[in-house]
């Protein structure tokens, strides 16, 4: 079996010869093992731009999937030291999270849609970069992100204190929003067709350490009929659908298949009974991540590693359905020795380990 056979058959609850994997990490740390490992970054020019992946990277984390994300029209603009403008009139502060960061702008500081230009998810040159990287990546399960896609996205236009009171004061304003993003990501999933790609996965993140961050009935209220919409669009076109959420948010999860997520991530073992949930949902959602970049790989020892992987991959085989990972991409302060215990457990699976 290669990598996308083996991810084919874990959605489907089959046996693999090995259970599948996907070793994520920032873009700090992916700098510092590739410097540590003597690897040089491999680049594709597409229409005058350098796209390009940690395909060699990828290669020695042995890597199942191949993950695309459709690129700004204008890219992200340098609007001051550490200061990133998106597409959609945010500035992100990336002083500390550098692959990401906060945002310190309102653009919604009206309850007024008739202003928001939003960016133009028809143009192909979001998707020039995905063809190059299909075809290096042809025997991994490739998977095309849609990032921020309802709630984030919602909440870093209009600020989230804001957003919260909306939802009580303002529902009507919501529910607008809210099918103005829904519209926007549909057509951004119609742009896929015709790309050899096998999944969508939508980020979204709806949950903090103890729970979701708005109430179970508020989220099926203001959220899930749009999600629901999103998700029919991608199984409309072959796609699996993929979601990544943050935090505890089990009170969802039959919500969530319902509407057909087929796979969660990332499944955070500080928040989340990984056994038990397992073993609840064998059979209805395959479950991605669950090794804790909390406490085990960036501060557990070289044996704790191995014990949390082992464990993984126990459940894995007793119950099938599952793609092991860090819960998240791996920060910079995970120790190279854990980042290479963790890889040699997921290697020696099929006898492939390498000194």
């Amino acid at each position: 079996m290669n990598e996308k056979s083996r991810v084919q058959a874990a959605m489907q609850f089959r046996d693999t010869d090995v259970v599948p994997w996907q070793i994520d990490y920032t873009t700090e740390l992916g700098a510092l093992i590739m410097d540590a490992l003597g690897i040089e970054e491999q680049r594709r020019l597409v229409r005058g731009k350098n796209i390009y992946k940690y395909n060699a990277l990828n290669d020695f984390m042995g890597n199942h999937l191949c993950y695309l994300r459709s690129e700004p029209v204008d890219g992200l603009r340098e609007a001051g030291p550490d200061i990133w403008l998106d597409e959609w009139g945010v500035s992100w502060d990336r002083s500390i999270d550098k692959d990401i960061g906060t945002p310190v702008n309102t653009v919604l500081t009206q309850m007024d849609l008739a202003g928001l230009s939003l960016p133009d998810p028809d143009s192909q040159v979001r998707f020039a970069h995905f063809m190059p990287l299909i075809e290096v990546n042809e025997e991994r399960y490739v998977v095309v992100k849609i990032s921020r896609c309802l709630f984030e996205r919602a909440w870093s236009l209009r600020g989230m204190e804001a957003l919260m009171h909306d939802f009580i004061l303002n529902p009507s304003f919501v529910h607008e929003l809210f099918t103005l993003l829904a519209d926007y990501t549909v057509r951004l999933i119609k742009n896929l067709a015709g790309f050899r790609i096998d999944a969508v996965r939508f980020s979204d993140d709806w949950g903090g350490q103890r729970g979701l961050l708005i109430s179970p009935r508020m989220w099926r209220e203001f959220l899930k009929p749009y999600l629901k919409r999103m998700y029919d669009q991608a199984h409309s076109q072959g796609y699996t659908v993929f979601i990544h959420s943050c935090g505890d948010i089990s009170a969802i999860l039959d919500d969530l298949v319902e509407i057909g997520v087929n796979v969660f991530n990332p499944f955070q073992p500080e928040v989340m009974d990984i056994a038990g949930i397992i073993e609840r949902y064998a059979g209805r959602l395959v479950f991605y991540g669950g090794l804790s970049i909390q406490k085990t790989m960036p501060f557990g020892t070289t044996g704790e590693v191995r014990a949390e992987v082992g464990n993984r991959l126990e459940l894995a085989r007793r119950h099938g359905g599952y793609i092991i990972g860090p819960c998240h991409d791996m920060p910079r302060d995970v120790p190279f020795e854990n980042v290479l215990a963790m890889r040699a457990m997921l290697q020696d699976q099929s006898g492939r380990r390498e000194a």
